[in-house]
């Protein structure tokens, strides 16, 4: 049983989930040189060793569940960080002003992208990109039925620093019943952005860095990709749709072909520039109610329909070359020693990008 703990000095939200700390761990053995023991649960033939799936996609016709001929799955993480309510519960958090907290109810889902156990995002075809993230957005959309979830984030943890455990290929969902204090801040900004200048703030500022070009990255008639004037990370990216809505996986098939071809080409050109680098990929979708109409965060239930009808979906590729040292963690700045318009003319010049 995780549960969800309010810092009462900053609003910051902190999952307590003490089951993870039972996941297989393949890399500190792997760093030291060694080979990974035991045996990948995420590759074929090894199907029983995770939770059974809810999706599958590449087997022939009739071919049993949970059986090898996959080419990607989808199942509940076994060391989930929040779990599904017991039926018929109703969320319970607390009402203390000092220490709030709520249960840690939501989902917490696997999609192992490849049976290849050495794939990655930058090895896949566009084609496989495109059929990833359509199943990514058929998930979200599972998520987004339980009446608890207020938000809901896929991410890609690749490599030992970016947070991975195990090395076989595979992003993850998360459903969580409160709303991290980043969307929260995003949202308040995106607001006074819209009641001060009249439009989206992230519409706005796609627009900008196409005119001006230095941290432009690639764009295109569905796409804008730049390294942000204020990254976090060296080698940051920032890819925002130039549709408007409330999340970067809602797509028409040129606006998917066109993010599976810029998300890929970028990936390449990072991985030659450092290698088999680590890095996390980020989908930031809107807020959501929870199914008493409330998004239980008093900052959203003041904006109501504008916490969801102002935000712009975007994904960030967040590379892991640098470490989280005092003075960041302790104080919420970052330090990056990687110029962004430097970042950007290098992907830009190291970008296999076609037509």
């Amino acid at each position: 049983m995780s549960m969800l703990r309010q810092d009462p000095l900053t609003g910051r939200w902190v999952i307590i989930a003490t089951g993870r700390g039972g996941r297989p761990n393949e890399f500190p053995l792997l760093q030291r040189g060694g080979a990974a023991e035991g045996r990948c649960p995420f590759c074929p033939g090894h199907e029983g060793d995770t939770t059974p799936e809810v999706l599958a996609l590449g087997r022939s016709a009739g071919a049993a569940p949970n059986s090898p001929g996959w080419r990607l799955r989808a199942f509940p993480n076994m060391y989930p960080a929040v779990t599904a309510a017991p039926a018929g519960a109703a969320p319970a958090a607390t009402s203390d002003d000092l220490l709030a907290g709520s249960p840690g109810h939501g989902r917490h889902e696997v999609v192992v992208y490849s049976p290849d156990h050495d794939a990655s995002l930058a090895t896949l075809s566009a084609a496989e990109l495109v059929s990833l993230l359509d199943v990514v957005r058929q998930r979200v959309a599972s998520f987004a039925a339980e009446p608890g979830v207020r938000f809901i984030a896929p991410f890609c943890n690749h490599g030992p620093e970016a947070g991975a455990t195990l090395t076989h290929p595979h992003l993850q969902i998360i459903g969580t019943p409160c709303i991290p204090l980043l969307t929260v801040e995003k949202s308040a900004r995106l607001d006074a952005w819209r009641r001060d200048r009249g439009g989206c703030l992230l519409c706005d500022l796609a627009d900008r860095e196409r005119r001006e070009g230095a941290r432009l990255v690639r764009a295109d008639e569905h796409w804008t990709a730049v390294t942000p004037w204020a990254s976090r990370f060296p080698w940051e990216v920032l890819l925002v749709p130039v549709r408007h809505g409330s999340s970067p996986l809602d797509l028409e098939p040129a606006a998917a072909a066109s993010l599976a071809g810029m998300l890929g080409t970028i990936l390449r050109a990072l991985q030659r520039r450092h290698g088999d680098l680590s890095l996390n990929l980020v989908f930031h979708l809107a807020p959501r109610r929870g199914s008493d109409g409330m998004f239980a965060d008093p900052a959203l239930d003041a904006l109501g329909d504008r916490a969801v009808d102002q935000w712009h979906g975007h994904i960030e590729i967040l590379p892991r070359l640098s470490r989280l040292a005092g003075f960041e963690a302790g104080t919420g700045y970052a330090i990056n020693a990687v110029e962004p318009e430097a970042a950007a003319a290098h992907l830009r010049a190291a970008g296999e990008w076609g037509a």
